[in-house]
């Protein structure tokens, strides 16, 4: 299952967006120029990961959450390795600035490196 969500300051759901603003002929223009709603970055997220041969059967098991910029990775893989694929799979598609990675490694050796409260 993939789920995200973004949130802003408000906490109410929000698109990113960007301002041009300028002075032409004495008159002063300004232009929205809409950014890429969370739906959209997680669509794009999505697709990477189903289309990846190392996550045809994972994918399904991240859990995404996107605010600020910032892709948020959660969920469990069976290998370090799957963990840092993940990470490179996803960190330049358009709309994301950073990725944080909090995938646990879980293999069935019973290695893990599931954070303990």
């Amino acid at each position: 299952m993939l789920v995200g969500t973004a949130h802003s300051a408000d906490g109410l759901d929000m698109e990113r967006a960007m301002v041009m603003e300028s002075t032409v002929g004495g008159k002063q223009i300004r232009v929205d120029i809409p950014g890429d709603s969370t739906s959209d970055v997680l669509e794009r997220v999505h697709d990477r990961l189903s289309q990846s041969c190392h996550f045809s059967r994972h994918w399904r098991e991240i859990l995404c959450d996107f605010e600020d910029g910032v892709l948020t990775l959660k969920g469990r893989l069976p290998s370090f390795y799957l963990k840092q694929v993940l990470q490179s799979i996803v960190r330049d598609v358009p709309g994301i600035e950073r990725v944080r990675n909090q995938v646990d490694v879980v293999s069935a050796a019973g290695l893990s490196s599931v954070r303990r409260m």
